[in-house]
């Protein structure tokens, strides 16, 4: 496999095949949002959403991708789009996916990049390490402020109030003045994508993707201790799943799973944010590597990126044929 060749994170790397898709694969459902564009500033940018599968399966799964610096669950989505439409991956070789009896038994709807128009302002399509340290990769990230530091995390602020020296591409920006956080902030266009999807498909599980940088990790959702026991445990034994998958494709991930930001008020933020949405949904939230190793420095090559995000999404997907 030419991970490198498979590899897309830009808007304009990937969108403009979704018609081709759509002409190769009718059943496929393509829905479309835009985001806030300033009146001069031409298109907006539009999320993706691409669902296949049986609406009547008992697994029927969402995918995200929140965050616009975490591009390899972008690559890994659009790759098994491309698997299941084409039969080959984006660099031509031959899938081994078994398109017929996902197309019987699993319902599935990815979003690969749930803020475009953060991923168009990229300055880079990977982020491996090689040359960006974490502190300058997390500026990109997040923005610097009007004082020259990192700027700061806010489901939700105005430009007016913070005037920061540069905008992170983690936010998108919801009007003239007012800027969000995609998996926080329920105006973002990618919370307002999820609760019509669900509307339609009644999800049973979500997959939220993502990247940071340490080792590959579970996260159980916020409200994980507020589940009753049984959903507990099958939430736990998902992101058991994961665990045991990205072991066996070589990582080294955190051990068990948890919930993040304990205590703190981050959760509360992800706590409020699914606050009586989709009811009955189950959620796990998958981090693979990003950048340089927070503990040793050592960069992530995009070929590992890669691997990891596509175990993740296929970890998920056994679930539907699991015993």
């Amino acid at each position: 496999m030419d991970e490198a060749a498979i590899w897309v994170s830009h808007p304009d790397e990937w969108q403009p095949r979704v018609r081709e898709w759509q002409a190769s694969l009718p059943s496929l459902v393509v829905d479309i949002w835009p985001q806030y564009a300033a009146p001069d500033a031409g298109p907006p940018a539009r999320i993706y959403a691409l669902t296949l599968g049986n609406e009547d399966a008992p697994f029927r799964l969402l995918v995200t991708v929140p965050h616009a610096h975490e591009p390899a669950p972008t690559a890994a989505c659009v790759d098994f789009i491309e698997e299941w439409v084409t039969g080959r991956h984006r660099d031509g070789m031959p899938s081994a996916l078994d398109r017929q009896a996902l197309a019987e038994q699993v319902l599935v709807t990815l979003i690969p990049d749930g803020n475009p128009q953060g991923r168009a302002r990229s300055p880079r399509r990977v982020w491996d390490g090689s040359e960006f340290d974490n502190e300058a990769f997390l500026r990109v990230a997040f923005g610097v402020a009007a004082d020259g530091t990192r700027f700061g995390r806010y489901p939700a602020w105005r430009h007016s109030e913070h005037r920061p020296q540069s905008i992170g591409i983690v936010y998108e920006q919801l009007g003239p003045d007012e800027y969000g956080e995609p998996n926080t902030n329920r105006r973002c266009t990618l919370a307002r994508a999820v609760d019509e999807l669900f509307a339609r498909y009644g999800y049973t599980h979500h997959l939220e993707m993502h990247q940071h940088e340490g080792d590959e990790a579970a996260l159980l959702p916020a409200d994980y201790d507020d589940l009753a026991a049984e959903r507990r445990a099958t939430v736990d034994a998902w992101a058991r799943r994961l665990i045991a998958a990205w072991r066996e494709a070589g990582a080294t991930p955190r051990p068990e799973p948890y919930v993040a930001y304990r205590g703190q008020p981050r959760q509360q933020f992800f706590r409020d944010f699914w606050a009586g949405r989709c009811p009955g949904m189950l959620r796990l939230v998958s981090e693979v590597r990003n950048n340089q190793h927070v503990r040793t420095g050592e960069p992530t090559p995009l070929a590992y990126q890669l691997r990891m995000a596509r175990v993740a999404l296929r970890a998920t997907l056994s679930l539907a044929f699991a015993q």
